[in-house]
Formats: structure tokens, C-alpha cells, sequence
């Protein structure tokens, strides 16, 4: 499981580097998935626009870090 996350969270297995897209993406979600509870407890109001600019911004990050992964160039 440990290295299951672990290659949840790096950027290229052969270099060992971790993706800084990937982690703020993931953390962006995981406050999109608190709010989301938050709200629905009804222990505060959340408007709908910061949910989708959450996501927006969650799925931006996340896409960025597969856009680039496709782009590299085998050696």
C-alpha cells in the first residue's frame, strides 16, 4: 500500500522525483471533498462557484501532470 501511494505521487518512476502537479491537485480535491461535507451538514453556506473553482483548479493540476507525461520523449 505504502508503494502504491508512493507511485501515486511520483512524477517519473526512474527518476524517483515527485510531482508537485500531482500532490497540490490531489490536496485541492481532498478540500473540494471536505467542503462538499461540510456543506452538506449544513454547518456553513458554500456558495457553488469556489466547489467548481475548486475542482476546476484540482482537474487543471491533475491534467497538467498527464499532458506532460505524453509529451516526454522515450530515450
Amino acid at each position: 500500500m505504502k508503494e502504491f501511494i508512493k507511485d501515486i505521487f511520483t512524477e517519473d518512476k526512474s527518476e524517483g522525483k515527485y510531482s508537485s502537479k500531482k500532490t497540490v491537485g490531489i490536496v485541492a480535491a481532498i478540500l473540494g471533498f471536505i467542503g462538499f461535507i461540510v456543506d452538506g451538514f449544513h454547518f456553513y453556506e458554500i456558495s457553488e462557484t469556489m466547489f467548481d473553482s475548486i475542482l476546476i483548479f484540482s482537474g487543471t493540476m491533475l491534467g497538467a501532470s498527464l499532458v506532460k507525461s505524453f509529451s516526454k520523449k522515450e530515450k
